[in-house]
């Protein structure tokens, strides 16, 4: 009697942990674990970037996105009026249409025309040189005005910066008048001001693409 007592235990016992085993390998579908969070995540979101031939593309913000970013953030003293066209972005900066994938290039239509935003999407080859290429843009512009303290702060003043694929110059202030009436320096530092303003919209609109 005892061993038939024992069998059945045992196949009690048996059963439980079958059914146990079944209920464990079935939490892992559909259930996301605080673990792997972001590892799921991440995979989900490069699944739906996938084309129609599987092939992944880049979350990257069109430049109308941008500009807009830096207009909204800038108002009224976002001064840059006049796209530039391929050739006169070349003739300015030396930078070719083979060394990008897109590129923004605004500047105020008047005679000084020092206000300007110029943001490049660099091919990853030309990226450094691209870059290169923006510093000395920079230097050139800074013996162009030499002789005019108002617009070399703003030149000063600057800004060139990478962000991920884009190299972006940024030389913005509006309207500096009052501040010269105080001296290059306060020119300097309102000049930068805005730049910085820019530059970090910039780089959060570019970062933060979906």
């Amino acid at each position: 009697m005892k061993k038939v007592i024992i069998k059945e235990n045992l196949l009690v016992i048996l059963g439980i942990c079958v059914l146990v085993a079944v209920v464990l390998s079935g939490c892992g579908e559909g259930e996301i674990f605080d673990s792997n969070t972001n590892s799921v995540e991440n995979t989900k979101r490069v699944t739906e970037n996938a084309d129609e031939y599987g092939e992944y593309s880049d979350a990257y913000p069109p430049m109308e996105e941008i500009k807009e970013a830096v207009i909204n953030i800038l108002g009224e003293n976002y001064w840059p009026d006049r796209q530039l066209t391929v050739g006169e972005l070349n003739a300015e900066t030396g930078i070719g249409e083979e060394m990008y994938d897109d590129f923004l290039a605004e500047k105020l239509n008047a005679e000084t025309d020092i206000d300007m935003m110029i943001i490049v999407k660099a091919k990853a080859e030309y990226l450094t040189e691209i870059e290169t290429m923006m510093n000395a843009y920079r230097d050139a512009l800074i013996v162009k005005y030499a002789d005019r303290p108002q617009e070399l702060g703003k030149v000063q003043a600057s800004r060139i910066e990478v962000v991920d694929r884009y190299v972006c110059y940024v030389q913005l202030g509006a309207d500096t008048s009052e501040a010269a009436e105080k001296g290059d320096e306060e020119v300097l530092a309102v000049c930068q001001q805005e730049n910085e303003r820019a530059v970090d919209i910039i780089e959060r609109t570019i970062l933060n693409a979906d």
